[in-house]
């Protein structure tokens, strides 16, 4: 960002809509947003983590939310925040194995790579020689000959720094990573020694708390909320529960917002599970609460987007007008992702035409392609083991003017809505609404058919002459 902190001319604002989780770099541009959610989700997450610490078992959190609401932003949030009690890994799974085939043996073999790379970090050792060369042995005898492991080194030195264990863990996890029959072999590989391997991660974990001085190690473990095949999650999640609770360490777990509303309620075995909601940027439904200001509500989530984008644009270089901005808000429907995707592409918008700031039209153009990409996600389509139809997409969203709604069934459409954000949830006393660009969808789709309704409705005598 070429050191400045805020955006003070239109062909700068790219560098700071950039479609990514904020980061040290980059969290001077962080708007606390815990207000406007109605939550206070992250703050409970960390006051569970600090409960914890001393705690002989590791704790294991669930964590989910819409693609786009700010997940990865907050999790970072959580490693700044409890630095002083744990040692925080955040990984993304996606970044090294294929999403759409990953398991809890790959889930598994990955976190005790991991553990293998942040004790190289840390020059972590595994004291007990009898340890050592049980990580060793886990691996087959070919596989340690042709990368020269360090059992000599053990042998004779009778510990071993994690360091050496590691071109072993890459080697392996490379033949994960190739797919085909290479990565079937080795799946199966990993399932055979499954308890050896569980064995090994406590070896590891206990080696690198070990250099924490009193800390603990935290492993935030990304991308698993993007698993969009239904059967994958539940096989992940629930079927294989146990294995995920048996790491050795605390941990946790992006997760699905589709099975998050699973009707045999397969979550609840999760003890400590949050859902991070969207900023609200219209009224709630009406409660029966006495004094409950809804519209103040969707003020609060307003008045935190606009704080959201002066933190990136200065307030006082007029880059865009006030209905440009009203607009924006309105239309991202309190997603951060839409937000600043609007914003980066309305400048451009703005600056092909040769202008100086963002004016109404540049954002309107945005949201008609937006308004494109979601209709597409209207379509009927498989949805994990069930095949989502028209009718059953028609029925769940019903009537435009049903929306927002306190309550709704959950039936495989609903939560294939939630999955692709059509349906956004908001919370305070939960609610749901649609997206604004699927609502505008919807409404000229209606107006469309009821024209055609009634001009073939017309008789040739109705016509005037």
């Amino acid at each position: 960002m070429d050191g400045k902190q805020k955006a003070m001319q239109l062909s700068e604002i790219p560098n700071f809509a950039v479609l990514q989780p904020l980061d040290e770099s980059t969290w001077h541009l962080w708007v606390n947003t815990e207000e406007a959610r109605e939550s206070g989700v992250v703050g409970k997450l960390i006051t569970r983590l600090r409960q914890s610490q001393q705690r002989p078992t590791p704790l294991k959190i669930l964590f989910t939310g819409h693609s786009g609401s700010g997940k990865s932003t907050e999790l970072f949030r959580v490693k700044r925040e409890i630095g002083s009690l744990y040692h925080v890994v955040i990984k993304r799974i996606g970044d090294r194995y294929s999403l759409p085939t990953v398991d809890y043996r790959q889930l598994l073999f990955f976190c005790a790579s991991v553990f293998v790379e942040v004790g190289m970090e840390l020059n972590a050792v595994i004291a007990g020689r009898d340890e050592a060369l049980q990580v060793l042995e886990w691996f087959d005898e070919r596989t340690r000959q042709e990368e020269k492991s360090g059992g000599h080194q053990i042998a004779t030195e009778g510990s071993a720094k994690i360091g050496i264990f590691q071109t072993l863990f890459a080697k392996f996890s490379g033949k994960i990573y190739s797919g085909g029959e290479t990565k079937e072999t080795a799946v199966k590989y990993i399932e055979s020694r499954l308890d050896q391997l569980r064995l090994n991660m406590q070896i590891l974990v206990r080696a690198i708390e070990e250099k924490l001085n009193g800390r603990k190690l935290l492993l935030i473990l990304e991308d698993l909320d993007k698993l969009e095949d239904r059967s994958q999650g539940r096989n992940l999640f629930f079927d294989h529960r146990l294995q995920l609770l048996d790491i050795p360490c605390h941990a946790i777990f992006t997760f699905p917002i589709s099975l998050w509303y699973e009707q045999d309620a397969d979550v609840q075995n999760y003890p400590v599970r949050y859902l991070l909601p969207m900023v609200p940027v219209s009224p709630p439904p009406p409660t029966t609460s006495a004094g409950d200001d809804t519209q103040q509500k969707a003020t609060t989530g307003c008045d935190t987007l606009q704080q959201l984008i002066f933190q990136r644009l200065d307030e006082h270089a007029n880059l865009l007008t006030p209905e440009a901005l009203h607009y924006l808000i309105q239309f991202s429907g309190g997603v951060l992702r839409d937000l600043l995707y609007m914003l980066g592409e309305a400048e451009v918008g703005a600056t092909t035409k040769q202008r100086t700031r963002i004016e109404l039209n540049d954002v309107q153009e945005v949201a008609r392609l937006l308004r494109s990409e979601y209709a597409n996600r209207l379509s009927p389509r498989q949805f994990g083991e069930t095949t989502v139809t028209l009718d059953d997409l028609t029925q769940t969203l019903g009537d435009v003017t049903d929306w927002p709604k306190r309550t709704a069934d959950r039936p495989a459409a609903f939560r294939m809505l939630l999955q692709s954000l059509c349906i956004l949830e908001y919370n305070g006393e939960q609610w749901f609404n649609l997206h604004p660009a699927v609502r505008e969808y919807l409404e000229i789709r209606d107006a469309e058919r009821k024209a055609q309704k009634a001009k073939k409705g017309r008789t040739p005598g109705s016509r005037k002459r």
